[in-house]
This record gives C-alpha cells, structure tokens and sequence, in this order.
C-alpha cells in the first residue's frame, strides 16, 4: 500500500521522487564486498546534491528539494495553511447562505447542503475556518432619532461554541443609512483564537438591538461578557471561546430576557458541514432583516455583512 500523500509527516517527507536514501546511510547492497565500516567512509564522503535523483532525508525534503522527492502534496480545494490567519484580500459571494430568498427574508434556516464533496474526490483534510462580521449598515425610519445599536452572536457545532458581543454604536434616524466597518478583532465570530478546525454543522444566530439607554444595555453586555469570562476556554476583547455549548445557552439566556431594547434581527442560521471547505476560499454572504416601513417611524432596514476564510492541509491517501 503505498503513501500517494502524507501531509502528517514533517518536511512532507513521504513524497518520493528519485529513489528515496537515508543521507546517513548507503545504499544497501550497492556493493556486498564493503563491510559495514567501509560503507561509513563511503558514505561520509558523499556529497548531498539536489538533482541526483536520491532523496536523501532529512536532508533533503519535498520542499528543498521537488526535483529529487517531487513536489510536496497539496490541498485541491482549499488556501494553504501558511499565512492563513490574516483576512483575505479578496471574496466571492455565497448567495445560497443569505437568508434572503426570491424576497422572503427567512430567519430559521440552512444553507450549503449541496457545496460538500465525497472524501474521496478531494485531496484535502479537514477545513480550518474562520468566521467575521464584516460590515453592519442600517437605514431607519422617517422621524426616528439617533439610537445605539449592539449585536450578540453566538456560533455552535455542537462540541465547540464561540460568542461575540458589539460594543453599542451610535446610528442615525429620518431615513439615514449608517455604516459600521469592523475590524478583524472586534468582528470574528468562529475561530477567535485561531483557525478552527470545523467538521460538523455549524449554526449561527444572530442577534442585535436599538436601544436608546446606552449605559443599560453596556451593563447588560458586561454581565454577559464577565460570566463568559469566567467559563472560556479563550477570551477576547470582544469575544469568547467555550469547550461546551450547553455554557453558551446559560450565559446569555438570562441576560439576553432581561433587555428590554428593540430587537432589530433574530435569524438562526445552519451551515451544513460539507459547505465549510468552501468557505475556506474566502466568501460572503448576507443577514438581513427589515421591519416597518420605513416611510414610517420606528422602520428598520439592517444588513450584516459575514466573511469567511480558511485553509485545509492537504490530506493522506493510501492505496
């Protein structure tokens, strides 16, 4: 059974060009009439040269050296892993996961059933991911007047959870659009202290309010967050990482039912599992929620803008 790929192995190594050589041994058998001592002295002498045709590890490695051990394995649908943390510098829009649909704007649904490839069709381990509000924009009512708006978001793939919280902004009135560009730090949602390793559906729900007591809703996103410090496994400025998800429901579900603010967007969304390799590629999508009419006062128009990015390694195959 021979290893086509091994990403597992360090340096890449179960890449075999030429014919593969220990570069602290020789080759067995070369000559039967040198003992073993004469074979040392042979072999101390011989000079290590790419394009030789023997890959001589560790000296040499798929990476020092393609000519003699071929080129390292790759992952077919997926970034590499190198330099993957940092935010792509272009996307591609996902539209199967924006909850709007032929005009319907769904709030409890998923998305992605048909992106997942067999096991078998890819070269690729398991995606790597992260996940980020990108942008907020809000258009409000004719009349109404500057509020504060905050989000709580929250992520789960039922043996992992992430939660993030908004710091309340200012966002105009009477037929103004307002928008929020966030940071990386302050936006990221899944994979807060690293890329995560994401195997099982992932569901997202959303949460953000307009409230009009700045200072209140600030006490309720405190109480939240020093609970889910205490409890995370990482946490953030701005968000936290927990190891079980029954933590999460606990955290926010009494301090979420004592705001008494406008809740501007509530929509639960499921990503199925075979979608995340593809969202590795850099992709977005969009959340969005209108209420009223906005020739009207106490309308709202909201848009969340969600990114992702990623890498896989790439992944053995046995034969």
């Amino acid at each position: 059974m021979a290893l086509l790929l091994a990403a597992a192995l360090p340096g890449c190594a179960a890449s075999n060009g030429g014919t593969s050589r220990d570069a602290s041994r020789g080759d067995a058998g070369a000559n039967d009439d040198v003992d073993a001592g004469a074979t040392e002295e042979v072999d101390a002498a011989r000079t290590v040269r790419c394009g030789d045709l023997f890959c001589d590890r560790p000296t040499e490695t798929c990476e020092t050296c393609p000519l003699d051990c071929n080129e390292c394995p790759t992952c077919d649908m997926a970034p590499t892993c190198t330099g993957a943390l940092a935010v792509p510098t272009s996307t591609e829009p996902l539209a199967v996961c924006d909850n709007t649909l032929e005009g319907t704007q769904r709030t409890n649904y998923a998305c992605g059933e048909d992106l997942g490839v067999a096991p078998n069709e890819t070269t690729c381990a398991d995606p790597q991911l992260r996940i980020r509000i990108r942008e907020i924009s809000i258009e409000r009512g004719f009349f109404d007047v500057e509020r504060n708006l905050f989000c709580v978001i929250s992520a789960e793939d039922g043996a992992h959870s992430e939660l993030l919280l908004t710091t309340p902004r200012p966002v105009a009135g009477n037929r103004n659009t307002t928008t929020l560009n966030l940071r990386p730090g302050e936006g990221t949602l899944w994979g807060q202290g690293d890329l995560f390793r994401s195997i099982s559906n992932l569901t997202i729900t959303y949460a953000c309010f307009l409230t009009s007591d700045t200072e209140s809703a600030q006490g309720i996103l405190d109480a939240i967050a020093d609970r889910a410090a205490e409890a995370s496994e990482h946490a953030g400025e701005y968000g936290y990482v927990f190891g079980a998800v029954a933590v999460l429901g606990t955290i926010i579900g009494s301090s979420l039912g004592a705001v008494s603010d406008d809740q501007i967007l509530d929509v639960q969304q499921t990503i199925d599992a075979g979608a995340l390799l593809e969202m590795t590629n850099g992709r977005t999508w969009e959340i969005r929620q209108q209420i009223g009419n906005l020739s009207l006062s106490g309308a709202s128009d909201l848009r969340l803008v969600v990114e992702s990015w990623g890498c896989a390694e790439p992944r053995a195959i046995f034969e």
